[in-house]
């Protein structure tokens, strides 16, 4: 949602853009990074059938947090896991939602027709970091790979081989995190649905010091073989009052089909910059 010394930038005229956009666009899941009171208070009113993780650590106030239409899923369990991001406040936040359905039949097939997902998020560390520039360690790379443990051991906790599992967030960067979760299963929306790459950094026009930034691909969205992407999109200079952006970054949203798994991927590009395949 985009912060400067832990304040909204461009505030209070960014209120009405953020209203605006959440309203016509009505998401059923959303996942914020850089999340503030008046930011939430905000995203609340826009968004009324809407819930969100509620818990004493300031992170999730802060930091980060998952908001969902309380008419569509039922909550069964949150946390969050540290995965080493520098800044004091982050963590890999999670929550466990049911897809709520009639409740025809005894409980017993209720259950076994439940349909359950998984969604995180993260704000990966800047490359700019002085830990970064002092080391020359990608710690994005680090951070990844402790979001894939993380995932793997959910899975196995919630003895759910098949569970359709979501991960979105601002990475930071456009190429290993997005390999290794490539790797571990996890494929981003755009290249599942062969899609090119849409720049989501920086939203233009924004502050200077982000619009003097080469445009650049930060914010991602991806998934398991249990869920399948229908469309995705960044949602680039959208329309709103005032001519202000919702944030510095593009929102990228996706519609997914959950619950008829394990799905084949899709995706024909590898990570060596060469196409799998060969068109003649």
């Amino acid at each position: 949602m985009c912060k400067t010394e832990g304040y909204p930038i461009n505030w209070p005229q960014r209120r009405l853009p953020i209203i605006e956009c959440l309203t016509a666009f009505t998401p059923d899941i959303l996942c914020i990074q850089e999340l503030h009171p008046l930011l939430h208070d905000t995203i609340v009113e826009a968004l009324p059938t809407h819930v969100f993780v509620q818990d004493e650590f300031a992170g999730w106030q802060n930091e980060g947090n998952i908001y969902w239409n309380a008419n569509m899923f039922n909550m069964l369990e949150y946390g969050m896991v540290d995965i080493g991001i520098m800044e004091p406040l982050r963590r890999l936040f999670w929550v466990r939602l049911t897809i709520k359905t009639s409740s025809n039949g005894n409980n017993e097939q209720n259950q076994l027709n439940r349909k359950d997902l998984l969604v995180t998020t993260a704000h990966y560390t800047w490359e700019g970091h002085e830990e970064e520039r002092k080391t020359d360690i990608n710690l994005r790379k680090q951070q990844t790979r402790r979001t894939v443990s993380a995932l793997e051991e959910l899975i196995v906790r919630f003895n759910n081989p098949h569970l359709a599992v979501l991960f979105m967030g601002d990475l930071n960067e456009n190429y290993h995190p997005r390999r290794i979760l490539r790797e571990a299963g996890y494929v981003d929306c755009f290249a599942e649905l062969r899609l090119p790459t849409p720049i989501t950094h920086p939203q233009r026009p924004a502050e200077p010091k982000e619009d003097i930034q080469v445009g650049t691909t930060l914010d991602w969205i991806m998934q398991n073989k249990y869920a399948r992407p229908i469309l995705a999109n960044a949602l680039q200079n959208v329309f709103c009052t005032g001519g202000y952006s919702v944030s510095d970054h593009c929102p990228v949203m996706c519609i997914y089909e959950i619950g008829a798994g394990p799905y084949v991927s899709n995706a024909v590009q590898d990570f060596s910059g060469k196409n799998i395949v060969k068109w003649s």
